[in-house]
């Protein structure tokens, strides 16, 4: 049989007693001092944003710092905000800066509002307002990250002499929301995290060659010295094209709408494309067209998509990503189905009318 060990309940409460009083005593306390944080005109009327929200994010919630209360204070109390942190932070805020919800929504976060005071050997105090802000704007049901502000103010003042310490407290948040009114207005109308729309325009790549691409263009068709590999070993086939697309996106915000300049490429890669020697004829040179050609026209819907597509400025290059990736398999399909009905183009009437399909679809984005 094991014999348990005795448990000294004297000392697990010893222990208890010794660890809440090793706790900092800041927790759990209340500020012994208030201030009034009155609001005041602050000569500012936002254009594009109002703010919604203050949210305290002090560890300490009604505490905002420590000073002297008296000329023969030896050391500081803990301060606050008459009404609550909370509550005194957001009357001022609201109070003081013009309410509009039809602009955007911007989220105020307040992860340091301290006052410091230290005694002088003139008797005096010399204090100090520091403050780290986080300015957000509410997109969507969720927060985009605008602005960290840091700012403050220092003061000096009698130990009886209160005001001085609000007035430095109110300085100093008059001067943040100022400060983030100014930012704001210069990037309402360039800032893409700011902008309210998509606008679309497209364009195909202007080159014929680069190196070892060919891109498509409608008075320049494939020869077939642009089939530089090696044929395939083993291949009953003969010849073969690696025929592929790509976009890219150009972006600027104008006037707060993102202004997305699509780029289009449809090409062929020479050292990936091959011919055998006795097959050079005109009949096969068609059959590898047309597959550069079915590209073409997977591009042209792919735009055609894009264009019909409800875009926002937090959501275009995902879209169209995706987009992207179901065009691409949409392109292998129908250049799959191309080579099995004409037989990889020994099946000429199959090849003959597959001609047509692509002639009158390529008419539609005339070519």
């Amino acid at each position: 049989m094991m014999s348990r060990p005795k448990i000294d309940f004297n000392f697990l409460l010893f222990l208890t007693v010794v660890f809440l009083f090793c706790i900092n005593p800041v927790f759990g306390q209340t500020p012994s001092t208030l201030i009034v944080l009155k609001p005041e005109y602050l000569n500012i009327t936002p254009g594009e944003f109002y703010f919604k929200e203050v949210r305290n994010n002090l560890k300490f919630k009604e505490i905002i710092g420590n000073i002297y209360t008296s000329r023969e204070a030896s050391e500081t109390e803990y301060i606050g905000l008459q009404g609550g942190v909370e509550r005194a932070l957001s009357d001022y805020v609201f109070k003081s800066v013009p309410i509009d919800r039809s602009l955007k929504p911007v989220v105020l976060e307040v992860n340091k509002c301290q006052i410091a005071e230290k005694r002088l050997s003139t008797g005096l105090i010399d204090g100090e307002v520091s403050l780290n802000f986080t300015f957000k704007f509410e997109k969507e049901g969720e927060l985009v990250h605008l602005l960290d502000y840091k700012g403050g103010a220092k003061y000096k003042r009698a130990s009886s002499n209160y005001k001085v310490i609000s007035s430095a407290l109110k300085q100093s948040l008059g001067s943040s929301l100022k400060y983030f009114n100014e930012w704001f207005s210069q990037r309402a109308l360039n800032d893409i995290r700011l902008a309210k729309g998509v606008s679309l325009s497209f364009r195909d790549y202007d080159m014929v060659e680069i190196g070892d691409t060919v891109f498509y263009q409608k008075n320049h068709p494939l020869v077939w010295e642009d089939f530089k590999a090696k044929p395939h070993v083993g291949s009953k086939y003969a010849a073969s094209i690696f025929s592929s697309f790509s976009w890219e996106g150009n972006t600027i915000v104008k006037d707060g709408v993102v202004v997305l300049d699509l780029v289009t490429k449809v090409f062929m890669l020479k050292s990936s494309s091959w011919v055998r020697s006795n097959s050079r004829d005109e009949y096969g040179l068609n059959h590898e067209q047309r597959h550069f050609d079915i590209t073409k026209i997977i591009v042209e819907r792919f735009k055609e998509k894009v264009n019909s597509m409800e875009l926002s400025p937090d959501n275009y290059d995902g879209k169209i990503g995706y987009l992207y990736l179901e065009t691409y398999r949409e392109m292998n399909k129908m250049q799959d189905a191309y080579d099995a009905e004409t037989e990889h183009g020994k099946n000429r009437a199959a090849q003959s009318i597959w001609n047509e399909l692509i002639d009158q679809e390529l008419s539609k984005y005339s070519y």
